[in-house]
């Protein structure tokens, strides 16, 4: 393998000083537009390519990004997020999205000091799903690091820098549309993460419920429910003594975990009970029955929200917040009650 070109390889092939290629291939000084020329043709013959390291220690940027993600699950010490579907979607559309715009996307694991940002050597950082209390947007804010946020961070409304849905709306779409398939006992089962998807989407189910004079039944893993498995939590709605005729699972996985419960008590998915998701994914596309399920297009949350950080870098007032449209996906497990 030949040796890569140097600038002074270039600098000798031009005919100039390696400060003259420096200054030509950076568009800055008084290089003369036919030197600047001659300097182009050789370092392109050359196949020479300036170093990320030198340019960095010149421009103070790296060229790369970070993909935080998200503290809702730090607890555990694994990264349960690669595991989910819609989280792939984003990691995959923002790291084409980021390479397309000649930068790197590095993931990274929740911020837990202004140090593991300080460490990353990064241009800037896209947060996923902060939660009250992390302290990763303080952290960027406190390091001058340009910073955007999928979803708004819930401690800091002034923040405008924020990739969503609008997940209030969001549920009640998928509310209207289980109400017109029948159900009238819409229980919601989700999580106490207190993440922004989390608390708007309760804050929808909330007020549609008392528009609609229907009594509110929700489950947020508080309390003792927080010991229970999401398919234990389904069981206790589905034995009370004013079961529900409809459930929503929140979280990607919980929708199958509903179903699991209504299995094991012999009711049928959509017969007997009906089931939708708050986010769609692989599992609730090849459930049986297929899921109806709300979907978010993570993949251009991703792509939006690398966008957006980069006209934060490079300076530029881009519109924000960013509102990425959800649609609803109506599949099999939310067919009409005694259909």
């Amino acid at each position: 393998m030949e040796p890569r070109a140097t600038i002074r390889d270039v600098a000798a092939a031009a005919g100039v000083s390696p400060a003259t290629v420096s200054l030509a291939l950076n568009g800055r000084g008084t290089v003369k537009p036919e030197t600047a020329e001659r300097v182009a043709a050789a370092a392109e013959e050359l196949g020479y390519r300036a170093s990320r390291i030198a340019r960095a220690l010149r421009t103070s940027r790296t060229g790369t990004l970070a993909l935080v993600l998200s503290s809702v699950e730090a607890a555990s010490d694994r990264p349960e997020e690669l595991s989910f579907d819609a989280y792939m979607h984003v990691i995959r559309a923002a790291t084409a999205t980021a390479l397309h715009n000649d930068h790197r996307l590095l993931i990274s694991p929740p911020l837990r000091s202004y140090q593991d940002l300080e460490d990353l050597a990064v241009d800037g950082a896209i947060l996923c799903d902060t939660v009250p209390g992390d302290g990763q947007l303080e952290f960027c804010r406190r390091l001058d690091k340009p910073v955007v946020t999928i979803e708004r961070d819930p401690d800091h409304p002034d923040h405008r820098w924020h990739v969503n849905s609008d997940n209030a709306q969001c549920m009640r779409v998928l509310l209207d549309h289980l109400h017109a398939s029948g159900a009238r006992r819409i229980a919601l089962l989700t999580s106490g993460w207190g993440n922004a998807w989390t608390v708007d989407s309760l804050r929808g189910y909330l007020a549609w419920t008392q528009e609609h004079g229907l009594e509110p039944i929700v489950d947020a893993a508080n309390g003792t429910a927080a010991e229970l498995t999401a398919c234990e939590r389904a069981g206790v709605l589905l034995d009370g003594p004013r079961a529900p005729d409809a459930i929503i699972g929140l979280p990607e996985r919980y929708a199958g975990e509903v179903m699991r419960a209504a299995r094991a008590r012999g009711l049928s998915v959509p017969g007997d009970l009906l089931v939708a998701t708050g986010i769609d994914s692989i599992d609730a596309r090849q459930g049986h029955p297929p899921v109806t399920a709300l979907d978010l297009d993570p993949a251009e949350v991703g792509r939006a929200a690398v966008e957006l950080l980069l006209s934060r870098i490079r300076g530029e007032d881009a519109e924000a917040p960013v509102t990425i449209p959800a649609v609803l996906r109506v599949r099999e497990s939310s067919a009409f009650i005694g259909a």
